[in-house]
């Protein structure tokens, strides 16, 4: 009994979803013609600017968890060549002790005590370099998305006369504020 019941719970939420993805689809036939006859042709700014911001978003959010990464990164580079050079200088140590080794094999014992700080900070400045290449890409981009937006706004607002309507609002607002015996003189 209790499965019949989740059976019938289960049909009733398929249709319910059914429903829903049927809403918000793109909708039936006579749905598509309507929007193509009576929706504006042309740019769809509503969605272009929506469209926009989500990039920028997603840019920004890019930026934040690479600014996040890249100080966790160079915080284990550090650690992790600190670490290794103390190992180096241990090896050092450790292997030249003896007294029968020439020049020659003592000064290419020693080498990674010299070789791994150069390895780390060449490491550190490809890594700093690489993330300021894509810190200015994705800057580039943020700027682009910006001035785009911007000339689509400026683009609506000239569609709507925006600047007209703004002038004469301003023109009416001034001619609240003057006198009433002005108004009068103006009406006549």
């Amino acid at each position: 009994m209790g499965r019949e019941d989740n059976k019938e719970t289960a049909g009733i939420a398929d249709s319910d979803s059914v429903k829903q993805m049927r809403m918000s689809g793109s909708g039936g036939f006579l749905s598509r013609l309507w929007k193509a006859v009576f929706r504006p042709h042309g740019d769809d700014f509503e969605k272009r600017l929506q469209h926009i911001s989500k990039e920028e978003a997603a840019v920004l959010a890019r930026i934040n968890r690479r600014s996040r990464t890249r100080r966790n990164i160079i915080r284990h580079l550090i650690v992790f060549s600190v670490l290794l050079e103390v190992i180096a200088v241990g090896y050092a140590i450790m292997t030249t002790r003896s007294m029968d080794l020439n020049w020659k094999m003592r000064s290419f014992r020693v080498l990674p005590m010299f070789l791994l700080p150069a390895l780390s900070s060449l490491a550190y400045s490809a890594f700093v370099r690489f993330t300021r290449m894509c810190d200015g890409r994705d800057q580039n981009t943020l700027e682009r998305l910006r001035a785009e937006r911007q000339a689509k706004i400026d683009e609506l607002k000239e569609k709507t006369n925006y600047y007209t309507t703004q002038q004469l609002i301003q023109e009416d607002e001034d001619m609240g504020n003057l006198p009433p015996f002005v108004l009068l003189e103006l009406e006549n």
